[in-house]
């Protein structure tokens, strides 16, 4: 795939706050980009803003959630999403995760590999981590109640 040049003739680079799967997809389908948000403190302030979490560079979505749900600390939410890629991708060692802010709505879909996630009233998670059992534990590290996982 040729990536559009700008005015200088270089290549476009895709910013860090942006997914590289949705934002190529976004792209592709002649879609704007414009429901990244490039911090976790304007997250916090945007209405019908999601957190969302991802490994394999984008090859599986984690989960989803309102902002207005998060009641936990950006740290510990690096350190939920680090969790996460541990239990599913830990051959990657740590390469191709990512936490990012987007503005979402309830059925919304969330472009990604593995089936790629759904925008929910609440939090979402892959079947992967519902098989496991860990959307109650998931939910209390979100909720401010826990550190991180124990499981």
């Amino acid at each position: 795939m040729e990536r559009k040049k700008d005015e200088n003739n270089e290549m476009a680079v895709i910013p860090e706050h942006h997914s590289p799967v949705r934002h190529i997809l976004n792209e592709a389908n002649g879609q704007p980009n414009n429901q990244f948000i490039d911090s976790f403190k304007k997250a916090l302030d945007t209405p019908d803003a999601y957190v969302i979490m991802e490994g394999d560079y984008g090859g599986q979505i984690y989960l989803s959630c309102p902002m207005k749900l998060v009641n936990c600390s950006e740290e510990t939410l690096h350190t939920l999403l680090k969790d996460l890629d541990t239990i599913a991708w830990g051959c990657n060692e740590g390469e191709g995760r990512g936490i990012y802010f987007e503005k979402h709505f309830p059925g919304d879909g969330i472009g990604g590999g593995m089936g790629g996630g759904d925008v929910e009233e609440g939090l979402w998670i892959h079947n992967e981590f519902i098989d496991l059992q860990l959307y109650d534990e998931i939910h209390e590290v979100i909720s401010g109640n826990k550190e991180r996982l124990t499981k």
